[in-house]
């Protein structure tokens, strides 16, 4: 046998070997998949979706504050039974005194009656109460949604619906129905619940339950966007920006519409649907024709340059989503012949996988529209933003800025109904604009000097932290976020007109007008030239988020998936794999942001665009530092996960297994924000200290 033979030969067996041993690696991967009992089709029943989202909710509001509070009540009589001649009474009308009526005013068990209240405090909480002849109040679920409590209208009025209690040997008795409304008084002051969690932080260990091997990848990702020294130097032209602000939720409403069902027919491959093989063959023929026709298309100008651009972006994005598609119908297809066997493990792993990415089709088909229309929307401006004169430039970047912002302010506005707490997130994008509203209009106004003088930066910071805190405290009170964090209720969802066939809230119109003006004024005085730090912007976002979810105790998000998914492992890998996202990421990112800088400049040197510069001089050095984070974060995952539930190790984790017990979500919701605000500040703190010394 020759050299070249056996060269061959080596070469066939090590592709072999390494064949057998990714196939070997796959069955236990899809072995331990289907031992830990995961089941997409649990988290997806309406009852338990209800119920994390009540529990989630509790837990984002917690109990920091406490207020006194004026009690306003009002009873009337309601017959059970509806006896032959019954008469309803009078009700009792007065005209300033708190009064109730029922309709109708006698009735039987679960039946449905109407409660009407005038004269109570207006946009305060009330609940209603029935009494029967024991005395014993029995609160009501009011309009079948699961919560007892309601808020009044502004003229003190208000009408639910409640059912009445099944009680045993109650025909023909008078009971009572009552309206109990509540208005605050005084200002709000800190909890017994705050002062025994602040006494207990210091006893606090912070557990890190880290789940490895499915947070790798949004780990690295998030990594690059963490890094101070990657993201400070990307600027973006503000006109561009806010194009691409405004085409956002154009593009999700096309993805939706027209990337979704293109997925969903390959996706369809996995029923053995002709027409979705026929879809394939389609898509996949116009595809390699139209690009070969672009190919041969007239000399390149500018124009047909753009042109070209704009068909690329939309064929990718068209691509991305039928390529997501047709794997999940591909891997649904594939688990159909693996039934057999040892391979039944790896064809439920396959199922499993299919499943999912049918149920994030949707989302994935929005997300690439919404990028690929922004993309498309700023390269065509993009020449023409900076050839316009000045003044269309402030007078484009105020109405871009209004749509831009009013557009922030309403998705802000939409995390902020989610839970009382989160409330506060409106205001502090409120505080983001308003920080760069009042720069801008001194900058406006006041040209920049030529040599940069200490007075003026000084100047600029001043103005930018007064603007932050006035839209901080202006969409606070607009907001009424105060009633939302002592009372612990997300805002009530009025509805106040139509837009665009969708109906906006009284809540969601204020952050609408909030945002616009402070983006419309912002951009205005800007204008589309002026550069936006679009990097530093995406850094700071990234670590609060990794901040976040790295504060948080893995403890309570094992007890939200388990709500979710059901008792056992599956709820176990949920936790540990969410919050080592962000331990990785950090990790990640840090070890970024102290890479050699050598091999960057050199790069950029030879012209190399920022992925190149990327993938071949940071990559190769932050590789050996993954891995070894990687096997880290795997130890620690081994060791901790034995003691995943409640031990009783005292400090704040004994007091949220009590608190938690006792089914006091709000309780503990303090205690989890108290470990967000310690470990938050460390972070800034080191983190400031860390380029201090640097």
């Amino acid at each position: 046998m020759n050299k070249g033979t056996e060269s061959r030969s080596r070469r066939a067996l090590r592709r072999l070997a390494l064949l057998t041993v990714a196939l070997i690696v796959l069955l236990i991967f899809s072995y331990g998949w289907t031992v830990v009992g995961i089941d997409l089709d649990v988290p997806q029943e309406p009852l338990r979706q209800q119920n994390v989202g009540s529990a989630l909710r509790e837990l984002l509001s917690p109990n920091v504050f406490t207020q006194d509070y004026e009690i306003t009540g009002a009873t009337t009589p309601f017959q059970m039974g509806c006896p032959d001649g019954f008469v309803a009474p009078e009700p009792a009308i007065s005209a300033d005194q708190p009064y109730i009526i029922v309709t109708p005013a006698c009735g039987s068990s679960r039946e449905v009656v109407t409660v009407q209240g005038f004269n109570f405090y207006p946009n305060s909480i009330s609940r209603v109460n029935w009494i029967a002849t024991d005395g014993e109040r029995r609160t009501r679920e009011v309009d079948d949604s699961g919560e007892d409590n309601f808020y009044t209208r502004a003229d003190g009025s208000f009408e639910v619906q409640i059912q009445i209690p099944q009680i045993r040997g109650t025909a023909g008795e008078t009971h009572t129905v009552e309206a109990q409304g509540r208005f605050p008084i005084g200002l709000p002051r800190f909890s017994d619940t705050t002062a025994i969690v602040v006494e207990k932080m210091t006893e606090t260990i912070l557990l890190a339950l880290i789940a490895t091997t499915v947070s790798i990848l949004p780990s690295a990702i998030l990594s690059f966007f963490a890094a101070h020294n990657l993201m400070r130097s990307i600027q973006l032209p503000l006109g561009n920006l806010l194009m691409m602000v405004v085409l956002l939720p154009f593009g999700w409403l096309i993805g939706t519409a027209l990337l979704e069902p293109i997925g969903r027919v390959l996706y369809n491959v996995g029923t053995g649907n002709l027409a979705s093989f026929g879809g394939v063959i389609l898509i996949g023929v116009g595809s390699v024709v139209t690009t070969q026709r672009v190919r041969r298309a007239a000399p390149p100008t500018t124009t047909s340059t753009r042109l070209r651009g704009i068909f690329a972006s939309a064929l990718v994005a068209v691509a991305a989503v039928a390529g997501f598609g047709l794997l999940g119908g591909l891997l649904l297809l594939v688990s159909g012949a693996l039934q057999t066997g040892i391979l039944v493990y790896i064809g439920n792993f396959f199922h499993s996988i299919g499943e999912l990415i049918g149920l994030l089709l949707t989302p994935v088909a929005g997300i690439v529209g919404a990028f690929a229309l922004s993309s498309i929307g700023s390269d065509l401006t993009r020449g023409l933003l900076k050839h316009i004169s000045l003044p269309l430039s402030h007078a484009l970047g105020a109405a871009l800025g209004i749509v831009a912002g009013a557009f922030v302010m309403w998705a802000a506005a939409e995390v902020g109904v989610v839970a009382a707490w989160l409330g506060l997130f409106p205001a502090v994008v409120a505080a983001g604009l308003g920080g760069a509203m009042l720069p801008q209009v001194y900058r406006g106004l006041v040209p920049q000097p030529e040599r940069p003088l200490r007075w003026d930066r000084i100047l600029v910071t001043a103005l930018s932290w007064v603007g932050a805190i006035l839209g901080f405290i202006v969409t606070f009170q607009v907001l009424q976020v105060r009633t939302a964090l002592v009372e612990g209720v997300p805002p009530p969802a009025i509805p106040a007109i139509q837009l665009l066939g969708l109906v906006v809230s009284e809540y969601d119109l204020r952050a609408l007008l909030i945002g616009a003006v402070l983006g419309g004024v912002t951009a205005g005085f800007a204008g589309t030239r002026r550069s936006f730090p679009i990097g530093t912007v995406l850094y700071n976002t990234t670590r609060t988020i990794l901040n976040s979810l790295r504060s948080i105790e893995p403890l309570i998000m094992g007890l939200v998936f388990v709500i979710w998914v059901g008792i056992g492992a599956f709820a176990g890998v949920l936790a540990l794999a969410l919050h080592s996202v962000a331990s990785l990421g950090k990790l990640y990112s840090e070890q970024i942001e102290s890479i050699d800088t050598g091999p960057i400049e050199a790069l950029q040197s030879t012209g190399a665009n920022r992925l190149q510069t990327i993938m071949y001089a940071v990559v190769p050095q932050i590789i050996p530092s993954y891995i070894a984070f990687t096997m880290y974060r795997w130890d620690i995952n081994v060791r901790m996960s034995t003691i995943i539930g409640f031990v009783g190790g005292g400090g704040i984790g004994f007091l949220l297994q009590q608190q938690i017990n006792l089914l006091r979500y709000r309780d503990a919701g303090v205690a989890v924000l108290a470990i967000a605000i310690v470990v938050s500040i460390l972070d800034f703190a080191s983190a400031y200290i860390r380029e201090r010394a640097l």
